[in-house]
């Protein structure tokens, strides 16, 4: 009987675990992009296009609580960067090839400008890249809590934190050329099996794309290009520098920044308060990028105020849509 049991407990953990590693399709459009293809999560078939840039360390699934809703009234579309989500690895990570690619997919895929790009954390950086390289295709701006090239961040170095401006850690190096010839040989990956505790951080989200979400930090090996780098600081650095050449001009932009804090980040060199009160500061120096610029306090978000607060980046695009209708 016991080894009866046992079998029957051992088929169901194989079984378990098959379902486990049971890959996730793409929920969208993978779409060519010069020999290697790039995932956008679309919403909506009228309507002008919003294109929406995930932070560090998301995919596009990230916006799929604001796409149902854009959707509705505009043409939604979140992009899964090179290498991200259910994109595949092309030339390089570094945003000047990020901005090239999507504009390249969006290209592809029919969905022409201009475009109202939203971009979250990190992706407000992209956002000043594409318009910077593709300014007649930008309509207006929505930057979620971006990051500011200026940021202060506990930089690990030679295993000491120290605080830090991340464009202070630049190596000097020169950002590579946009390479926009077809990828002839698929770049070798190497992997590592990532894990990733949500806790309720997925508890808005459809059961289906919990799931998703699971098998791409959890379940599917996370790959990547070994000595590939993304160039973050001297990015930073250039963009600080030349602040003026990253703006958006006179194109609409609306600021949404957090307004809780509740990770301690804190020390005796930069307490929470101060760390706060800076990037309060910066979030308001955003508002300098255009002359058509204005401020919303997300006030029941911490970062990802577009899972906290969906509905209020849902209402600032419409509003911007709107805004933009009545200036044609």
């Amino acid at each position: 009987m016991n080894k009866i049991v046992s079998a029957y407990i051992f088929i169901y953990l194989i079984s378990q675990n098959l379902c486990a590693q049971t890959p996730q399709a793409a929920p969208g459009k993978l779409v060519e992009v010069n020999g290697y293809k790039l995932h956008l999560l679309t919403k909506g078939e009228s309507g002008p296009p919003i294109v929406m840039f995930h932070g560090a360390g998301d995919i596009g699934l990230i916006w799929n609580l604001v796409l149902p809703e854009v959707g509705k009234f505009a043409q939604a579309i979140a992009v899964d960067q090179a290498g991200e989500g259910w994109s595949e690895h092309g030339h390089a990570i570094h945003m000047w090839q990020q901005a090239y690619d999507t504009h390249t997919a969006l290209q592809n895929a029919g969905i022409k400008g201009p475009y109202i790009l939203v971009g979250h954390s990190l992706g407000g950086l992209l956002t000043r890249v594409y318009a910077h390289m593709f300014p007649d295709e930008v309509a207006g701006v929505v930057l979620v809590d971006a990051t500011h090239p200026d940021v202060v961040l506990r930089i690990y170095q030679q295993g000491k934190p120290a605080w830090k401006r991340m464009r202070e850690t630049s190596k000097g190096r020169d950002i590579p050329a946009v390479i926009r010839s077809r990828l002839t040989a698929q770049p070798k990956l190497e992997t590592f099996q990532a894990r990733r505790d949500f806790g309720d951080f997925l508890d808005k989200f459809s059961q289906s794309d919990q799931k998703r979400f699971q098998w791409i930090y959890n379940e599917r090996p996370f790959s990547y290009v070994k000595g590939r780098s993304s160039y973050e600081a001297e990015t930073m650095q250039l963009i600080y520098e030349k602040s003026e050449e990253y703006a958006f001009g006179d194109k609409p932009l609306v600021v949404i920044s957090k307004d809780i804090w509740t990770k301690k980040e804190g020390d005796e060199a930069w307490s929470n308060e101060t760390l706060k009160a800076e990037s309060e500061r910066l979030q308001r120096e955003l508002l300098t990028l255009s002359t058509q610029s204005r401020h919303v306090i997300a006030k029941e978000s911490g970062h990802q105020i577009h899972i906290d607060e969906p509905e209020l980046v849902v209402e600032v695009i419409r509003q911007l849509v709107e805004e933009l209708k009545q200036q044609h």
